[in-house]
């Protein structure tokens, strides 16, 4: 009896603690933020959802729309081409829209990108098989597609709460809490604290909002090493905790050009950070407004017409260039092409679907020297196509010796 009555209170003991750790563990759970979806956020702040809703972070994963005013694909699957090897009733999910759209196929509850995409202002089918990307180059992945799970090297920046555990994200796409963190407390402390706005922090905690999937790179050795996107990161943390920045070397690169310009999308924090703007306190919502479609690449002006960079270059401006015509800086016509400031500071000399449609961020202007001893696309030749690296470089300098 003795026996049974000491081992009826141990057993008792331990359920306790059991109980205690759990309610424990419950009061954990309900101190920490959770995900609550951009609708929730729509009640509290309609007009940035709006802005948000017309931007391509709210589509870049979309439904299989064929027809209709809403039609969401954009590839023509009607023609013959050797690279598109499937249907469009293989596609459970598009992946983007402006540069290419890439198809996604479900496979037992993973998401795999068939081997095709739609070039998008192109019009034409190529063959999508990544071979230089770290995981592919290391031969991390199989070659085959269906060996290749969208989850692990895509989904963590196409959308929002990407859980590693259960291979879903909390919401599509590119939403409010991918920027602002989970909101859930925020909510339940009627819109007071418990949310990151980017503004607030500071410059380098800001801009890795933005990095984190703007930022060419790779995890950190570990349990998420396989990973191509920053596994556990949350707005406000330092990014580097969780992602391994790429870094120029000094000679052409699958991420860069020798003299650490863009050779590829997806390095705007790269060559942001190696640029005079960024150590001048400059951030990316400097330029760009994530709530905004009003311009594109969501400028809060426009680039196109040098209103974005003259709001700082511009004449009697603390950082002026010229003193009446902005002729004098750039020795074109004012309405050419070769006076538009992103032309010059931001050419394109990355592949995103083509060479070259993804612009550099280091706000320098590349010389046509760079041309000659890497092969860097440069500003001059983008225009003057007709015309040799050698003359370009030979009129600059004519230019600087003026």
């Amino acid at each position: 009896m003795i026996i049974k009555s000491k081992l009826s209170i141990v057993i008792s003991v331990i359920v306790l603690v059991l109980i205690l750790l759990q309610l424990k563990a419950a009061e954990v759970e309900k101190g920490k933020a959770t995900y609550v979806g951009s609708e929730t956020c729509k009640s509290c702040h309609q007009k940035y959802y709006e802005g948000w809703k017309k931007t391509l972070h709210s589509r870049m994963e979309q439904q299989v729309i064929k027809e209709g005013p809403d039609k969401t694909v954009l590839g023509d699957f009607s023609i013959t081409n050797p690279n598109l090897t499937f249907t469009l009733n293989d596609v459970n999910m598009l992946v983007g829209s402006r540069f290419k759209q890439r198809y996604a196929k479900s496979i037992d509850g993973e998401y795999y990108l068939l081997p095709a995409q739609w070039n998008v202002q192109q019009k034409e089918w190529v063959q999508y098989k990544p071979k230089k990307d770290w995981w592919a180059a290391a031969a991390i992945y199989p070659e085959d597609w269906d060996k290749r799970p969208y989850s692990k090297l895509c989904r963590g920046c196409h959308s929002t709460g990407m859980d590693v555990k259960t291979g879903k994200p909390a919401e599509q796409n590119i939403a409010c809490e991918a920027c602002h963190g989970p909101g859930s407390l925020h909510v339940e402390q009627g819109g007071k604290g418990h949310i990151v706005n980017p503004v607030k922090l500071n410059r380098e905690n800001a801009a890795m909002v933005c990095f984190r999937c703007h930022m060419s790179g790779r995890p950190p050795k570990g349990d998420f090493e396989k990973y191509a996107w920053a596994v556990g990161y949350k707005p406000g943390e330092d990014l580097k905790q969780y992602w391994v920045y790429d870094k120029p070397k000094g000679e052409n690169s699958y991420e860069f050009w020798a003299g650490g310009y863009a050779a590829k999308n997806r390095v705007q924090g790269n060559t942001f950070i190696q640029s005079k703007m960024y150590r001048e306190g400059m951030n990316c919502f400097t330029c760009h407004d994530p709530h905004s479609s009003r311009h594109i690449t969501s400028l809060i002006k426009s680039g196109d017409t040098n209103s974005l960079c003259l709001l700082c270059h511009g004449e009697n401006s603390h950082h002026a260039v010229y003193k009446s015509s902005i002729s004098e800086h750039t020795h074109h016509k004012a309405d050419s092409a070769g006076s538009r400031c992103i032309e010059c500071h931001t050419p394109k000399t990355g592949m995103n679907a083509v060479k070259w449609d993804a612009r550099d961020h280091t706000f320098k202007f590349i010389s046509p020297m760079e041309t000659i001893k890497a092969g860097t696309p440069n500003a001059c030749n983008n225009c003057h196509k007709d015309q040799t690296p050698e003359w370009a470089q030979k009129t600059v300098t004519e230019w600087l010796l003026k």
